[in-house]
């Protein structure tokens, strides 16, 4: 038995409803799920079968980190996350913001000689048009062979398409989530240590990757998602003995986006590296929300 608390719909850049999703976890038994669309709430009714935590993932600007690696990123999940809270309100003005991004990232790709329309974008079901709806146009159209590849060549962080303009400072996202009582934990932190090649670096758990999460700890975070589709089980370790002495709790979750992330997997990932996420995490999270 386990959960998932990283899961992407149709109102981002997924491509199944959240109801599909939902209705695949409780068929593989799951005991809780997370759908954390890219700065979209989605709400679901609650499920005698399956526990339902409201999540959301968030892109957020950290200077100290861009100024360092101009290919790095840093994405934050919010749990617990209710409608009109603050930090919910705010999310509408990022989704505003990040249409005028998406403007832009167009513009640049066509300043490179890319025939794309912003109009293009219309043709998703999406609440959140974003860089992966971007990519699956430039694979459509022939100018790559995969989404991976539209990133590393493209959209990725420090790339021709790389524009950062809708996301708002950490600070205030942590703060406002603060306000909301949500939880905030770090998603896919390898993303910290991101290379030319929009992977990560080779033993990227290192001193200046603990450094980062300090910060982060006396920003106010909350935990890091230790378990993750492309961690091995010694990842997983050690970035699970970084939280253990930061005083941090742990999230995962399999980062599933259906068709568009195909090898991905609800609910454990990578077929020949299987995750689990045990519901002990959730018991710590709810602990510690019923603090707030």
């Amino acid at each position: 038995m386990s959960i998932d608390l990283h899961l992407h719909s149709e109102n981002s850049d997924g491509t199944e409803s959240p109801e599909v999703i939902v209705k695949k976890a409780v068929d593989m038994q799951l005991e809780a799920v997370s759908v954390t669309d890219h700065e979209y709430l989605t709400i679901l009714p609650k499920n005698e079968n399956i526990e339902i935590i409201n999540g959301v993932e968030v892109s957020v600007s950290w200077e100290e980190l861009e100024e360092s690696n101009s290919y790095a990123g840093i994405h934050l999940l919010l749990y617990f996350i209710e409608e009109q809270s603050p930090v919910e309100v705010f999310l509408q003005e990022i989704r505003l913001l990040k249409e005028i991004r998406n403007i832009e990232i167009i513009e640049n790709l066509q300043n490179e000689g890319i025939e794309i329309n912003k109009s293009e974008l219309n043709a998703f079901k999406t609440k959140v048009p974003g860089r992966p709806h971007i990519a699956s146009i430039l694979k459509d159209k022939g100018y790559v062979s995969s989404i991976n590849e539209a990133f590393i060549k493209y959209l990725g962080n420090g790339k021709i398409g790389d524009s950062r303009s809708h996301q708002p400072d950490i600070t205030k996202i942590i703060e406002l989530s603060k306000e909301s009582k949500c939880l905030v934990f770090l998603a896919h932190p390898h993303t910290l240590m991101s290379n030319e090649k929009y992977s990560k670096q080779e033993d990227w758990i290192n001193q200046s990757f603990v450094s980062y999460i300090q910060k982060l700890t006396d920003f106010g975070i909350s935990g890091l998602e230790s378990t993750y589709s492309s961690y091995s089980k010694n990842i997983t370790n050690q970035i699970t003995e970084v939280a253990k002495k930061l005083n941090l709790l742990e999230c995962g979750g399999s980062d599933y986006h259906g068709d568009i992330k195909p090898n991905i997997n609800l609910g454990f990932g990578y077929e020949n590296n299987p995750m689990k996420v045990p519901y002990n995490f959730l018991e710590d999270m709810k602990e510690k929300h019923a603090q707030l």
